[in-house]
């Protein structure tokens, strides 16, 4: 391996770690929000990340938005509906279900963003990460059959895994859009649009805006650590490594949110998993692992 080749692996894995962590308290985080409906943390969590990236650079991201073409714009709008409807899917469900089901099945972004590469842009997934996908589907599949078991419901399984397909889409404009602003430009336009999105569906949706004025103060704190850490730093440093990194190494992210959300939750809200749980979770890492391990080099990725 030459020094080259050390630094980029050194570089992968501290985003990996990093991004991975951040990711893990987005469960927790939100369950620890209650009685706020999910839509409501939602927008405050994509609108304080904006706000807090708009005051770091104000100019330069209206410059960068003045730049683009009409047809940048609306893609920029498009991943901030994406971004909408995937944080609005995914708190709705952990709302609806047990908070190890819902990192479980989280474990399925990977393959999502892999197939989405193999679409959008001709990254064809291996022989091994077909295989992923199958095994990552068969714990999906164990974990949706412990239903009914405390907190854990169907319904909020669904939405979940709904999240996780519109995850794959979101990481993909992200690589679509990177030569066309920079990296924190494009993060702060792509919060800013999925707040106005989520901000519009609020009055509509049915005790949405119940228990908000004033909200308790656990609640604030809460949403002010999901705008920080699993948004502001996890979310926009995979729209940044999508740019350049290989789709694997992008989805390697999820898996550690999986791990290390179950941990915090069971030590932090005595979210402790169950037996069908745990091996639903297992086998859906298991999959993961194999269809990243067996993945395409970076390079070969990138030529897509």
């Amino acid at each position: 391996m030459t020094a080259r080749q050390r630094v980029t692996a050194r570089s992968a894995a501290l985003f990996v770690v990093l991004a991975g962590a951040a990711f893990a308290v987005s469960g927790p985080l939100a369950r620890y929000a209650r009685p706020l409906h999910p839509l409501f943390v939602a927008f405050g969590r994509v609108a304080l990340a904006a706000v807090a990236l708009s005051l770091l650079d104000l100019r330069g991201i209206a410059r960068s938005a003045v730049r683009l073409s009409a047809r940048q714009r609306a893609a920029v709008l498009c991943a901030g509906l994406l971004l909408a409807v995937h944080f609005a899917l995914f708190l709705w469900g952990l709302d609806r279900t047990s908070v190890p089901a819902a990192l479980s099945l989280i474990s399925l972004e990977p393959l999502a963003v892999v197939l989405c590469a193999w679409v959008f842009f001709g990254v064809r997934p291996t022989r091994s990460e077909q295989a992923g996908v199958l095994l990552a589907t068969a714990g999906a599949v164990l974990v949706a059959r412990g239903a009914g078991a405390g907190d854990h419901r169907l319904s909020g399984d669904l939405m979940v895994v709904g999240s996780t397909l519109l995850y794959g889409l979101y990481v993909s404009f992200a690589r679509a859009l990177r030569d066309a602003l920079p990296a924190r430009s494009y993060a702060a336009l792509v919060y800013a649009s999925a707040a106005l999105f989520l901000a519009a569906a609020l009055p509509v949706a049915p005790g949405a805006l119940e228990g908000v004025a004033p909200p308790p103060r656990h609640a604030v704190v809460a949403v002010a650590g999901l705008a920080l850490i699993p948004t502001l730093l996890g979310h926009t440093a995979v729209q940044a490594a999508a740019r350049h990194m290989s789709p694997a190494i992008v989805a390697l992210v999820s898996p550690g949110e999986t791990l290390g959300g179950i941990v915090i939750g069971a030590l932090w809200l005595g979210a402790v998993p169950t037996a069908t749980e745990v091996a639903g979770a297992a086998i859906i890492l298991v999959g993961a692992v194999v269809a990243i391990l067996g993945s395409r080099s970076p390079a070969q990725a990138g030529a897509g």
